[in-house]
């Protein structure tokens, strides 16, 4: 929930809805001015004359220091220690404007206005009733300074005007029966407003009280000619004399559907938290912090790259149950199925298709063509507050249509490759787990009786794991199959080279699998022939790193040309940057590599050392055939090509699993 700041109604501070203790009224004073501001810097003169007001003393500047570090000293254990920064001239209050209750009002009255006009009127209806109900008061009444007092005209008068325009949409909508007694509460406790007067006898005259109506009109006139000495507005005449001739046009268009105001559909398609989700707090916490703190005029978009297995869905789910009560219109997930196996990714048509009904849409609505599609998605987001999830993301051709147009909107992308030429993102790069939090999900994974029992052999599975989350989410599938057999067991059958691929299978999950979909994932032409050529000689190799002079000499290719296929390998998360020039594998995927090799690469060409013809134990699922290099399997006909330009992938396992992101 975070820190934040309420003064529509008696000033208070919260940190997860718990009470932040500011006490001293020039520290609400300042606090309250740079909240009105948040985001913006505020002048240290402007604060002084303003807070101090006529002080002359000659230490005010000192005393503002003094009242602004006493603030930091209170607020930043709760917001970090940033939240009020010293800018040129000044000071700036950095908490998102919708931890503040009089912008959220503003900015949710916004969004109800924009959800009316484009005809959501239960959806308006539901933000204009989250508007009001931040009002617990008059604002700012805890403040008596003269600029607290025309702050306090400004934010009434649009709280009365976002009142009157909820009236409107309840009157449009048909429900006149239960507005009549809080018009008449609302006419009374503001006799010279004469639009919730001219509401109160239309509302009236709907509800076959058409004298009552005409009495409102009296008692309006008599106010204003006696208060005044002014005769009501041509609106409210006009309304009398069509109130008298029963004008048909006071009526309703058609008969009232109070179930137009119902709750609107709320997506909340999050899929269930991991129970064993271990370390990455940093990265959260960075997530956190980008998603739901940002003031921003465009949607916070949010990209985690990284190989496949590296836990780039578990992190986005994780840190999106985290921060999903800040978005009031719900959560969307969509699987792209980038790496999903026996599947191609989804097109963009196709996911966009599944938003918009996630968003209310029926089939028959939703336009045939992308374009079409795209608009009215961006139509549809425009004043949402939405949470986004678009995982195993394959290229940004495919992410691009589906980024919301709303400014309260959020985005978490996963891909292998990085999205590198969308525009707004802020790219996280996903690394494997150290030692330490590795062996820790191992032991959250794993029975504990059994790892206290064998400490060696765990610490020498977790070793051969070499931080890939779902090399060990797979070994403790294993343990937990065969609850008979020991850790030394499957330490034993990891320790051997020839063995550890094989060991890392269980069921629907492959570390073979999962870099097979990366290497579908090069292109399917010269470019991406030569990539795959030289990842089956780069896995004979006994080096951690490569160079492109070195990868130059092993394929006996011009640098230039070694070069572009170590970079459609660095693309497909088949090789990491290891520094300027210099590339590495994960030891995994380069027995992966040397497997292929022995398989597709001729002895002669594979130099000195290289390892004979792999052989794969009874029941192993990998039968590589020369004209399928990709995957290790005996391959079916290739599927047709997809019309967003994604190369196909053929099925490899199981339909709907997913490989491993």
């Amino acid at each position: 929930m975070g820190l934040k700041i309420k003064f529509l109604g008696p000033w208070e501070a919260t940190a997860n809805g718990e009470p932040v203790k500011v006490t001293g009224k020039r520290r609400v004073g300042v606090l309250t001015r740079l909240a009105l501001s948040a985001g913006q810097p505020v002048p240290a003169e402007e604060l002084l004359t303003q807070v101090w007001g006529q002080s002359t003393a000659t230490t005010a500047g000192k005393q503002l220091h003094i009242v602004v570090s006493k603030l930091r000293g209170v607020l930043s254990p709760h917001q970090g220690d940033d939240i009020i920064a010293t800018v040129s001239g000044g000071y700036q209050l950095n908490l998102a404007c919708e931890r503040i209750d009089a912008h959220l009002f503003t900015l949710l009255a916004h969004q109800a206005r924009a959800a009316r006009a484009q005809g959501e009127i239960a959806r308006a209806d539901a933000l204009f009733q989250r508007a009001l109900a931040l009002w617990r008061g008059n604002a700012l009444a805890d403040i008596t300074a003269s600029w607290a007092q025309i702050e306090s005209a400004r934010l009434e008068e649009e709280h009365l005007t976002a009142l009157e325009d909820h009236s409107d949409l309840r009157l449009a909508a048909g429900d006149h029966h239960a507005l009549v007694p809080a018009l008449t509460a609302h006419a009374e406790a503001h006799p010279f407003r004469e639009r919730p007067r001219a509401q109160l006898m239309l509302a009236l005259y709907r509800a076959s009280r058409s004298s009552e109506a005409l009495a409102v009109y009296q008692e309006t006139r008599r106010v204003m000619v006696d208060e005044l000495g002014i005769e009501p507005g041509a609106v409210l005449c006009r309304l009398q004399q069509a109130v008298l001739r029963r004008d048909p046009a006071l009526d309703l268009p058609s008969p009232a559907q109070r179930t137009m105001l119902t709750k609107p559909v709320i997506p909340a398609e999050l899929p269930a938290d991991t129970r064993a989700f271990t370390a990455r707090a940093t990265e959260i916490a960075w997530l956190r912090k980008t998603l739901t703190d940002t003031v921003r005029a465009s949607p916070a978009v949010v990209a985690i790259h990284g190989p496949g297995g590296i836990g780039k869905s578990a992190l986005a789910v994780h840190a999106a149950h985290a921060i999903a009560d800040h978005f009031a219109d719900g959560v969307l997930y969509v699987d792209l199925r980038a790496a999903t196996a026996g599947f191609q990714p989804l097109s963009p048509i196709e996911a966009l298709s599944r938003v918009l009904r996630s968003l209310g849409l029926d089939g028959a609505a939703i336009p045939p063509t992308l374009d079409e599609a795209a608009d009215r998605y961006r139509s549809l987001t425009s004043t949402r507050n939405l949470l986004i999830i678009l995982d195993d993301a394959f290229d940004a051709s495919q992410v691009r249509p589906l980024i919301p147009a709303g400014p309260a909107c959020a985005v978490i992308i996963t891909s292998r490759q990085i999205m590198a030429s969308l525009d707004m993102p802020r790219h996280l790069h996903l690394t494997g787990l150290d030692q330490a939090d590795a062996a820790a999900l191992f032991a959250r994974l794993v029975d504990p009786d059994r790892v206290c029992a064998e400490p060696e052999a765990a610490r020498q599975i977790v070793r051969h794991c070499s931080g890939l989350p779902l090399a060990l989410r797979i070994s403790a599938a294993r343990l937990a199959a065969r609850p008979d057999r020991t850790l030394s067991h499957l330490a034993d059958q990891l320790a051997h080279p020839g063995r550890r691929l094989d060991a890392l299978e269980h069921a629907d999950l492959s570390i073979r699998d999962s870099i097979a979909v990366s290497l579908q994932h090069l292109p399917k032409d010269p470019a991406g022939h030569d990539a795959a050529h030289a990842f089956f000689l780069l896995g004979v190799l006994e080096t951690p790193t490569h160079t492109v002079a070195a990868a130059s000499a092993l394929t006996e290719w011009p640098e230039h040309r070694a070069e572009a296929a170590l970079d459609h390998l660095l693309d497909a998360r088949l090789v990491e940057s290891a520094g300027p020039g210099r590339y590495r594998m994960h030891h995994l995927i380069r027995l992966y590599a040397g497997e292929q090799a022995a398989r597709h690469v001729p002895g002669d060409q594979r130099g000195p050392g290289s390892p004979p013809r792999a052989r794969r134990t009874a029941g192993s699922r990998t039968n590589v055939t020369a004209s399928s290099p990709s995957t290790g399997r005996q391959q079916s006909p290739p599927a047709p090509r997809p019309p967003h330009n994604v190369s196909p992938q053929p099925p490899i396992g199981s339909p709907g699993v997913r490989a491993g992101s």
